[in-house]
C-alpha cells in the first residue's frame, strides 16, 4: 500500500467512533461496495488524470446518495483550493476558486487540520467564511476529506448535500476507502509525470546530440573533400577520397537509424542497403554522369545484421560504385545495379556494371584493399568477374547462421 493511500486513510479513520449498536443497512453497504469497486476499477485502468478526478467524485456522490460532489487541488502559492473534479455540477466548475486552506472554509480546515470535516449546515455555522461557490449550488451539508501524498496535501475530496444531511460513520468509513484510493492514483500520476519529464528531457538532450554528430559528419566530410582537391599528389588524394567514402557510409548508415529511431545493436540490412544507395544519386551525381542506379534486395529482406556488420558491407558496396564511377565508364552513360541474395547459410551481395570492364592486369587500389581488410575480418570474400567490354561483376559472400526450418 502506498504512502499516500496509507496516510489518507488513517488520517479519516483516526477520527472514527463507530457505536456498538450501528445499524447499517444493506442496500447502502451494497451501494457503497459498487461504486467503490468502480473506483479501484478507474485506478488499475489507464484512465487520464482528469478522467480519474471525475471518477472520484462520481463514485463518491453515489456512494453516499450526494447530488454534488467535487475534487479540489490545493494552490500552495497562494493557499487558494482549485476544482479539478466534479460531479453534479457541471463542467464550467472546473477550474473556479473554493476559497482558501483555512479556517472557516469546511474543505480548507480538512486540509489545514489533516482530518475529515463535516458541517451540518454551512451558513448557519460558517456564515460569511464560507466561500462564494458554496452559496451558487446551495450546499447546506458538506463532507471533507484530506488527500494526503508523500510530498504533502494534494487537495480535498468534497462531497456536498442541498439539504441537511446526517453523514453517518459508514458514509465517513466509505469516502476514506474513496479518498485513499484516488490520493494513491493521483501520487501515481504525479510520479509518472515526474519520469516522463526526464524522459522528454533526455530524448530532447539526445536529439541535439544526434543533430551534433550528423553536422559533425557533414563537417569530416567537407574537410576531407576540400583536401582532395587541392592536393596535388595522387595519391594524397586517393587516400582522401578513399576516407571521403568511408565516412560517407558511416554517415548513411547513421542516418538510417535516426530515421528508423534504432538504437540496438543490429539493424536490417535490406533497407539500409536501399537507403544507402539513394544516397549515392546526389554523391556521386548520376544523373550527371548519365549513370542509372538499380537496385534489389528483396531476396534479402528481413535480414538483420550487426551494425558493425552493416557498416562494413555499406563501405564495401559504396567503395565498388565508387570505383565502378571512375573506371568503368569513361564519360559514356551506363547502368549500375546492386542486389543482394539470401541463402540457408550465406548472403551474396552482387555490384555490376556494364561498362569497359576490370583489367586482368588491373591493380586494386587503395580502397579495394580496405574493402577487402573489412570482409576478411567477418569471414566474407570478394570476388571479381568481369568480360571485356560487357561491364565488371564484384560479388561478395558473406557465411550466415544457418535459418532454423521450424
Amino acid at each position: 500500500m502506498s504512502f499516500a493511500r496509507t496516510a489518507t486513510w488513517a488520517a479519516t479513520i483516526e477520527h472514527l467512533r463507530f457505536p456498538d449498536d450501528a445499524v447499517v443497512p444493506v442496500r447502502v453497504l451494497v451501494r457503497q461496495h459498487q461504486a467503490f469497486a468502480e473506483m479501484n476499477d478507474a485506478l488499475q485502468e489507464d484512465r487520464s488524470f482528469a478522467q480519474l478526478l471525475q471518477t472520484a467524485a462520481r463514485c463518491a456522490a453515489k456512494g453516499c446518495a450526494a447530488p454534488m460532489a467535487k475534487i479540489l487541488k490545493l494552490d500552495g502559492s497562494n493557499d487558494v483550493l482549485i476544482v479539478k473534479g466534479q460531479y453534479g455540477m457541471g463542467e464550467e466548475v472546473l477550474g473556479r476558486d473554493a476559497g482558501l486552506a483555512r479556517a472557516g472554509n469546511p474543505p480548507g480546515e480538512a486540509l489545514t487540520l489533516a482530518r475529515p470535516i463535516v458541517v451540518d449546515d454551512v451558513f448557519r455555522d460558517r456564515g460569511a467564511d464560507a466561500p462564494q461557490l458554496f452559496r451558487d449550488f446551495g450546499v447546506v451539508t458538506s463532507v471533507n476529506i484530506p488527500l494526503i501524498g508523500a510530498d504533502g496535501p494534494y487537495g480535498v475530496l468534497e462531497v456536498d448535500y442541498r439539504r441537511s444531511h446526517n453523514v453517518d460513520v459508514c458514509d465517513l468509513s466509505f469516502l476514506a476507502s474513496v479518498g485513499a484510493v484516488l490520493a494513491e492514483g493521483i501520487e501515481t500520476r504525479n510520479r509518472q509525470d515526474v519520469l516522463a519529464a526526464d524522459r522528454d528531457a533526455k530524448v530532447t538532450l539526445l536529439r541535439e546530440q544526434q543533430h551534433r554528430i550528423r553536422n559533425n559528419f557533414q563537417m569530416i566530410a567537407s574537410l576531407l573533400e576540400r583536401n582532395a582537391m587541392i592536393s596535388r599528389d595522387a595519391q594524397v588524394k586517393a587516400d582522401y577520397k578513399e576516407i571521403h567514402r568511408r565516412v560517407f557510409a558511416m554517415a548513411s548508415l547513421y542516418d538510417h537509424l535516426l530515421g528508423l529511431g534504432e538504437h540496438g545493436q543490429s539493424v536490417q540490412l535490406a533497407p539500409y542497403l536501399s537507403s544507402i544507395c539513394a544516397s549515392f544519386e546526389d554523391f556521386y551525381d548520376l544523373r550527371g554522369n548519365n549513370v542509372h542506379l538499380v537496385v534489389s534486395t528483396e531476396e534479402g529482406a528481413g535480414l538483420q545484421l550487426g551494425i558493425d556488420t552493416c557498416t562494413a558491407i555499406g563501405t564495401v558496396v559504396n567503395e565498388l560504385v565508387a570505383n565502378a564511377m571512375e573506371h568503368a565508364f569513361a564519360g559514356r552513360p551506363g547502368t549500375i545495379t546492386v542486389s543482394m541474395r539470401r541463402a540457408s547459410t550465406s548472403l551474396s551481395i552482387e555490384v555490376c556494371d556494364d561498362g569497359t570492364g576490370y583489367g586482368a592486369n588491373a591493380k586494386e587500389n587503395t580502397g579495394l584493399r580496405t574493402a577487402r581488410r573489412l570482409l576478411t575480418g567477418m569471414g566474407a570474400t570478394l570476388v571479381v568477374e568481369t568480360k571485356m567490354p560487357t561491364g565488371t561483376k564484384w560479388n561478395l559472400s558473406l557465411p550466415l547462421t544457418p535459418i532454423d526450418p521450424s
